[in-house]
C-alpha cells in the first residue's frame, strides 16, 4: 500500500482507460452520491467507467442520475470487462466491498474518509479530516477544474449532508460547508434532496412507535440504546437510518447505539457519539468508522452484545 498524493491520484486517473468504481455493501447515501458523480466526471474525461456494487441500492437514492448504470456482481460475474483501475469510494476495509474484489485483477485506488481505514488498498487516498466522501470528490473536482453539472452537484451535495447530519454533527467544518455551497451554486436543491431522503411512510412511523419501546438508558443515563429485533430487521432490510438519532438526539446522552438483529445470533452495532471516540470501541469488537460515528459486529444476541458493549464503555 502507498499512500498517493492528489497529484498522484490525478496523474493515476489520467493514466487509465477504462475504470471500474465501486462502494462498500449496504451503501448509504455518500457512497452512491460519490459513486453516480465521480463516475459522470470521469465519463466528462473521456474514460470508459463502469459501477457495481454487491449489495442492493435502496430505493430511496432513485431520485440521482446514472443511478441505473449500477450492475450488481451477477452481472459482472456473467459479463466480464477488463478494467485498469479498481476504484473503491467511501470503504475502509477490503471486506466492505463484498465479492466485487475478487471479479478484477486491476489495481486497487481507494478515496476514502474513514480514520479507521486499514490501508488495504494499492494507493490510498486517505483525508479523514472531511466530513464525507462526497466532500472529497468536490474538492477534487474543484482543484482540478473538472465541472461539477446539476446532476452531480445534486448527488455530491446528498453525499456530504447525509454524512455529517445534514450540517448537525461534529464532523461539519468550514471546508464541509464550502463543497457543500459549491454544489448549490452549480445546482443542487437542497430542499429536494433532503425531503426525498427524509420522506418517512406512514408504515415506518408505525414500525417506530415498536422500535421505540426497547430505548434503554445507563451510566447515569450517558449512555442510551435502541433496538432492532431480527423480527423488525426482517421488515425494514438496511432501512435503518434515523433510529440511533432518536436516542442520541436525549440531552444527557453521550454514546447512542443501535443494537441490528440479524440474526439471534449475529448483531450490527452502530455507534454515535458527542464526546466519546466510538471509532475506539468499535476497534475493540473488530469494527472502525470515525470518532464519532462508527460500527461493528458481534456474533451473539442482541442482549449479550449490549453487555460487552457496556463493559466496554467507561
Amino acid at each position: 500500500m502507498s499512500k498517493i498524493t492528489i497529484n498522484q491520484l490525478h496523474m493515476a486517473l489520467y493514466e487509465a482507460n477504462s475504470i471500474m468504481l465501486t462502494v462498500h455493501v449496504r451503501p448509504d447515501g455518500d457512497a452512491i452520491g460519490s459513486m453516480v458523480a465521480f463516475y459522470e466526471a470521469l465519463i466528462a474525461q473521456g474514460k470508459t467507467v463502469h459501477m457495481v456494487v454487491d449489495d442492493i441500492i435502496p430505493e430511496r437514492y432513485s431520485f440521482l442520475s446514472y443511478i441505473d448504470q449500477i450492475k450488481d456482481v451477477a452481472y459482472y460475474e456473467a459479463n466480464h470487462v477488463s478494467v485498469d483501475m479498481l476504484m473503491v469510494l467511501d470503504a475502509s476495509t477490503y471486506e466492505r466491498i463484498g465479492r466485487v474484489g475478487a471479479l478484477f485483477s486491476a489495481p486497487i485506488f481507494n478515496i476514502d474518509h474513514h480514520i479507521s481505514n486499514s490501508e488495504f488498498a494499492d494507493h490510498l487516498y486517505l483525508k479523514p479530516e472531511f466530513a464525507a466522501t462526497g466532500e472529497i470528490i468536490t474538492d477534487l473536482c474543484e482543484q482540478w477544474n473538472w465541472p461539477i453539472t446539476e446532476s452531480m452537484a445534486n448527488a455530491l451535495y446528498m453525499a456530504i449532508a447525509t454524512d455529517c447530519g445534514f450540517f448537525k454533527f461534529s464532523n461539519t467544518t468550514a471546508n464541509t460547508l464550502k463543497m457543500a455551497s459549491l454544489c448549490v451554486a452549480a445546482g443542487a436543491r437542497p430542499n429536494v434532496i433532503s425531503e426525498t431522503i427524509e420522506a418517512v411512510s406512514a408504515a415506518r412511523l408505525e414500525l417506530t412507535k415498536q422500535v421505540m419501546q426497547t430505548i434503554a438508558f445507563y451510566k447515569d443515563n450517558r449512555v442510551a440504546t435502541i433496538e432492532l429485533s431480527p423480527e423488525v430487521m426482517a421488515i425494514l432490510g438496511d432501512d435503518t437510518d434515523g433510529f440511533v438519532d432518536i436516542i442520541r438526539n436525549v440531552d444527557t446522552v453521550d454514546v447512542a447505539i443501535l443494537l441490528k438483529g440479524e440474526s439471534p445470533n449475529r448483531t450490527r452495532i452502530s455507534l454515535r457519539s458527542k464526546g466519546t471516540d466510538v471509532n475506539a470501541i468499535a476497534n475493540h469488537f473488530g469494527g472502525g468508522g470515525h470518532i464519532r460515528a462508527a460500527g461493528c459486529t458481534i456474533e451473539t444476541s442482541i442482549d449479550e452484545a449490549k453487555s460487552r458493549l457496556l463493559e466496554v464503555i467507561k
